[in-house]
This record gives structure tokens, sequence and C-alpha cells, in this order.
């Protein structure tokens, strides 16, 4: 691919490009990654492992939601690379595997809050 993906600095996709069939596809698995983050339960989740691993227990405890949509969810992220989890004993626990999830959650988040205002995002 010659054209840098969202750089407003590159040159602009030709339209052959634009519909080459790498860059397609990688922009449908962009999209597949960015749906993860279309759930707020999800993001609930993810919020509260961000920084340390915590038990399916914990996880609920911190999120106040019913244990079985949380391993539901929790399930979801670990199949798509997001989050790793080891089982210790009867419990399990998770953290987040793909530290770029929690970055894009903290940008959202904080331009959300208006935090990135005049920047530009």
């Amino acid at each position: 691919m010659k054209t840098a993906l969202f750089d407003p600095q590159a040159k602009p996709a030709t339209a052959q490009e634009a519909s080459a069939p790498e860059l397609l596809t990688l922009l449908e698995r962009a999209a597949g990654y960015f749906s993860l983050l279309s759930e707020p339960t999800r993001l609930r989740i993810i919020q509260a492992i961000c920084y340390a691993e915590r038990s399916v227990q914990e996880i609920v405890e911190q999120t106040g939601l019913p244990q079985p949509n949380v391993s539901r969810h929790l399930a979801l992220l670990h199949r798509s690379g997001v989050l790793s989890r080891r089982r210790v004993g009867t419990s399990v626990f998770y953290q987040v595997s793909d530290a770029t999830i929690s970055e894009l959650c903290r940008l959202v988040c904080l331009r959300m809050a208006g935090g990135l205002q005049g920047s530009g995002a």
C-alpha cells in the first residue's frame, strides 16, 4: 500500500489504491476491531481491567453487571485477542493484552468529555 492510512499528510489514494483488495480487507478488519468498542458493557469491562488483572468476580463487583453478562463479553473480548486470561483453581483472571484497545478507549472518552477540544481530533 503506497498511501499511509488515515494520514492527513499523505498523498490521497488513487481510485485503484482505494479499492485494492488488501486495503478493503484491512478496513473490514479495522471495522471489526472497532465493533468491540460499540457496546457500553464491553467498555465498562475494559475500563475495569485496563490497569490490573482481575478475576471475573472482581470485574462483576467493580462494574455492577450480572455475572453471566460479564462472562459473555469477556469470552468475546478474549476470542478477539484483546484480553488474555489465566485460570487459578476455580477462578479465572483477565487482563488487557492489547494496549491499543485501552488507548483507543482513553482517547475516545477524553474526546467525548471535551478533553481534546481544539486539538483537531
